[in-house]
């Protein structure tokens, strides 16, 4: 009878014991938060929705309100995506992939500041391409915290580079200036 009672305390002890390391590592989680702003202005933006999906499926969602800022807490263990989206404004999405944080980190948390710029929606530039994630973050064993995947931000980096300086050009009237000069021009050199 003390035998089987001693072995009853034991295995209590032991499930007490490991019930909250069991829980630590379920409930780790990654902070993102950050602001949005108007990418020619700098000014925060009101009104955009903020959505978060974990393997595909809606998630969490907020909407900024006039400082633009926005936060949400991702548990480890999923792959995320996070779509920034308001009306006349071109829709844009990252990936943090929080499936390879070890089981018990050594911190409660990580922390992750993401900035990020909108911009009007123009219909006679193709901007396909902001279908693609703008950045990839991912768990990186030698810093031991989330991590930007760099060499997928350098691959993106021109293709991105070129789709803006096109879009800047049409914003800001450079296509249709010279559109017009070239009108004029053959104009002027009819008899």
């Amino acid at each position: 009878m003390i035998l089987r009672f001693a072995g009853t305390l034991v295995f209590a002890a032991w499930a007490v014991l490991l019930t909250p390391v069991q829980l630590s590592a379920q409930r780790f989680t990654v902070k993102l938060g950050g602001k949005v702003t108007g990418l020619f202005t700098g000014d925060p933006m009101k009104g955009v929705l903020v959505r978060v999906l974990k393997a595909g499926q809606e998630d969490q969602q907020g909407i900024t309100k006039s400082d633009g800022r926005y936060a949400f807490t991702m548990e480890r263990g999923w792959k995320y995506e996070v779509w920034f989206s308001k009306n006349k404004m071109v829709t844009k999405h990252v990936i943090i992939d929080t499936r390879e944080i070890p089981a018990y980190p050594d911190v409660p948390f990580y922390e992750m500041d993401l900035q990020m710029t909108l911009f009007p929606w123009i219909a006679d530039v193709d901007l396909s391409l902001f279908d693609e994630a703008l950045g990839q973050a991912t768990y990186k064993a030698s810093v031991r915290n989330m991590s930007w995947d760099v060499p997928y931000t350098e691959q993106m980096r021109p293709v991105f580079a070129k789709a803006m300086d096109e879009y800047e050009k049409t914003y800001n009237g450079y296509y249709e200036r010279r559109d017009r000069r070239n009108r004029e021009a053959q104009r002027l050199s009819q008899p």
